[in-house]
């Protein structure tokens, strides 16, 4: 059948068989019925009360035009247009692509394995898949409801755009989700984030999220490629079966944890959360200043990453940002990074300056934390250190002061270092010989003239003669 224009009052019964009904315009008040068969619907305009297309392998086109009531059965399904009052498709392996358009109510796909695929248009209602290992992906559009995904292995994906403002439930078994390049414009009217039970994976890429409570049931976290996750209230991790999960924090992605006190752990009581740091613990955000607490109940893993926290570098009783060990172990490598809030500097002379704090029989290694960067103020410097020298304190980390020791001042730039003192020479064993003739004397050229100059050289006196040998004696006469 191919309208083109008029009206059918009644329903359109195509019968089993290979069937094509396209209609461009005009109306159709009751049902289309295509049958059990291999059938293809192809609407660009007009409408139809409803469509069932039966059993079969079916392909569905929607364009334009408008099905008031119901869309049944079809498997293969593109829409860019037009609008629908809601979609059904319960029978074999469905498709649904929708880039446009509008469905006034629930998109339901069922048994065996489903794709839907949301890049453009509104769903008023819901997305509900069910039965087999079914997936999901929005780029775009809207979804006025929830998106529930059933039994089975489930995928979850959201790229780039679109909006969710109901429940994102994976149901049961294990189930992947990942989100990339998001913000809370997009995620800000989602109400949960939920994994379902099974040990399931959420992967956030690029994700901007607050209101982190909304995220449950997930054994396991992944926060990559400069996402930032703010802790404004408890992250649970796993579910009633598995029990607790893990977050992993890549190198260049950031848990915010400033103004809230919040924690992580695990969902059954007793038991731990694994937290794995490459990147940004910082407790800086917020406008709490130095009085912030972020709890792990669990196991810290540094893996190079940072702890960012807020100090007033003062005396012992100075305040400072803190984080919390309870229960687990503090392991691998993080640096901490402080930044001071007013302190002018002091000494201290008991534990110091509490930066992490272990309780619940909580322990770390030794090499667990280290200062990112030298730490002053005035006129003194701030030192890491394991413990301190009150009972119970074995496991905490301090700031610990010292006075800065004063240096020369160095030399202006392009000053010569003073040369250095030569050793004393010996004398040489022989003096030099005299200089054979003395220096003359300059003469005056004018004197008295009752006394003529005088020549001031001084006259050579002539030495001694030798002295001469007595006379022999006369000889005797013979």
């Amino acid at each position: 059948i191919d309208m083109q224009s008029g009206t059918i009052t009644g329903t359109v019964d195509q019968g089993d068989g290979a069937d094509s009904f396209i209609i461009g315009a005009g109306t159709v008040a009751g049902n289309v019925q295509q049958g059990a068969g291999i059938d293809d619907f192809n609407m660009s305009g007009g409408q139809i009360g409803s469509l069932n297309q039966g059993d079969g392998l079916d392909t569905f086109t929607m364009s334009g035009g408008r099905i008031v009531d119901f869309f049944d059965d079809g498997d293969h399904a593109v829409m860019t247009g037009g609008r629908i009052g809601r979609v059904n498709m319960k029978l074999d392996q469905n498709y649904f692509n929708m880039s446009g358009g509008i469905i006034d109510r629930n998109l339901v796909t069922g048994f065996d394995k489903d794709t839907i695929i949301l890049s453009g248009g509104t769903i008023g209602g819901n997305i509900s898949v069910s039965g087999g290992n079914d997936s999901v992906t929005i780029t775009g559009g809207t979804v006025g409801g929830d998106v529930l995904m059933s039994f089975g292995s489930d995928s979850f994906v959201w790229d780039g755009g679109g909006i969710i403002y109901g429940n994102v439930d994976l149901g049961a078994d294990n189930d992947t989700a990942k989100l990339t390049n998001l913000t809370n414009a997009n995620l800000g009217g989602t109400k949960t984030l939920n994994g379902g039970l099974g040990t399931d994976t959420l992967t956030f890429d690029n994700v901007k999220l607050n209101g982190i409570a909304r995220v449950q049931n997930w054994e396991t976290i992944d926060a990559t490629n400069d996402t930032q996750l703010t802790l404004d209230g408890n992250l649970v991790l796993g579910d009633s079966g598995t029990g607790t999960g893990k977050i992993n924090v890549d190198q260049a992605s950031t848990l915010y944890g400033g103004g809230f006190n919040a924690s992580i752990q695990a969902f059954t009581s007793g038991q731990l959360a694994e937290v794995f740091n490459a990147g940004r613990i910082d407790l800086t955000n917020g406008n709490t200043g130095a009085t912030d607490r972020l709890t792990i109940n669990g196991n810290y893993t540094g893996l190079g990453g940072l702890l960012l926290i807020q100090t007033e570098l003062g005396d012992d009783s100075s305040a400072s940002d803190r984080l919390v060990l309870s229960g687990g172990t503090a392991s691998g490598s993080t640096g901490i990074a402080v930044v001071n809030v007013g302190g002018a500097g002091a000494e201290t002379t008991a534990d110091g300056i509490m930066v992490v704090q272990a309780v619940n029989g909580a322990t770390s290694s030794a090499n667990a934390f280290a200062l990112d960067a030298p730490v002053a103020a005035g006129a003194f410097e701030y030192y890491l250190f394991k413990g301190g020298v009150s009972a119970g304190s074995a496991e905490n980390w301090y700031l610990r002061s010292a006075l800065i020791t004063p240096t020369s001042p160095a030399a202006a730039p392009g000053a010569l270092e003073p040369a250095s003192q030569p050793e004393p020479v010996a004398p040489e064993t022989e003096p030099p010989p005299p200089p054979s003739d003395l220096p003359p004397v300059p003469v005056p050229t004018d004197g008295d003239a009752n006394n003529p100059p005088v020549d001031p050289t001084p006259p050579v006196q002539a030495s001694d003669p030798e002295p001469e040998a007595p006379p022999a004696p006369p000889e005797a006469p013979p």
